[in-house]
């Protein structure tokens, strides 16, 4: 009896996974996603609306400054940043100071030889304005760069020289810049120029289809003799006997910038950073 029940139960199971061996589903449905596409976008930064040759005209130079004196902020100076690419997020701005070149200006020929006059000079149709030989390199500078530079007379009094200030470029290490936003903020605080050269300095996020403007502010800075130890004039309060030729004497060593001239180049760049790679799961993108 047990050989029959046993023998039932292999049929029947037999039965079973034959009927279904192979059959997966009865109904099914698909549906198609059509028209996918992924394209990419692009970061393109204007300056001021411009691109540089030979895609556009080239930006144009945004700062002229003819007459710099010591301790006094020139500006501003406008440039406008504006991203006209498509990417919507971690863009961000830079601006990069390079191409540092420091000269002399040179002054024009003393025009007055043999004690000649300003009226001799007028004659033969020369300038006024006067030239003399610096004794290290036999440029031609003016008489207040000399004298700060090698010692000599001012006003009839005896300074000392103080040398060439700064490094090669005397004027990258004496001339400070600083940039602020369009409410007045400061994005780059004061710092001297030369200190800037090769760096990428940050300046803000830049979103697609936005622009932002900066402005550009520049100061010579001014060399006192306490610098450089020679404190030879104590200061005079004002309108005490003496005060006025320690004006003319107080900060002499500033005469050594006298007819410098420094040039540079501003590069801006945008940049798209490529945020997050990690996989999906492991961290929001």
């Amino acid at each position: 009896m047990k050989k029959h029940i046993i023998l039932a139960v292999v049929v029947v199971a037999a039965l079973v996974v034959a009927g279904t061996s192979g059959v997966f589903a009865t109904w099914s449905d698909s549906e198609t996603s059509m028209d996918n596409i992924i394209q990419t976008g692009a970061v393109d930064l204007k300056v001021n609306g411009a691109d540089d040759a030979p895609w556009g005209a080239g930006v144009p130079s945004k700062v002229f400054i003819d007459c710099m004196i010591p301790s006094r902020w020139y500006g501003p100076f406008e440039v406008e940043l504006w991203h006209a690419g498509q990417c919507t997020e971690n863009s961000s701005a830079y601006i990069h100071f390079k191409d540092m070149c420091c000269s002399n200006i040179p002054p024009k020929i003393n025009p007055y030889p043999d004690g000649g006059s300003f009226w001799w000079a007028e004659y033969h149709g020369l300038d006024a304005t006067t030239g003399y030989l610096c004794p290290e390199s036999g440029d031609l500078k003016p008489e207040p760069e000399l004298v700060a530079e090698f010692g000599g007379k001012v006003d009839c009094r005896q300074v000392p020289g103080v040398g060439r200030i700064g490094d090669n470029c005397s004027m990258k290490s004496s001339v400070e810049v600083c940039v602020t936003d369009e409410a007045g903020n400061m994005i780059i605080e004061p710092v001297i120029i030369g200190a800037l050269e090769g760096e990428e300095v940050y300046l803000f996020d830049l979103e697609p289809c936005h622009a932002r403007t900066i402005y550009l502010w520049f100061h010579l800075h001014q060399y006192s003799e306490e610098e450089f130890g020679l404190d030879i004039f104590p200061n005079v309060e004002p309108g005490a006997p003496g005060y006025m030729e320690y004006l003319k004497f107080n900060d002499w060593p500033s005469a050594a910038l006298m007819k410098d001239k420094l040039s540079f180049s501003m590069e801006f760049d945008l940049v798209l950073w490529d945020g997050n790679n990690m996989l999906p799961g492991i961290a929001d993108f």
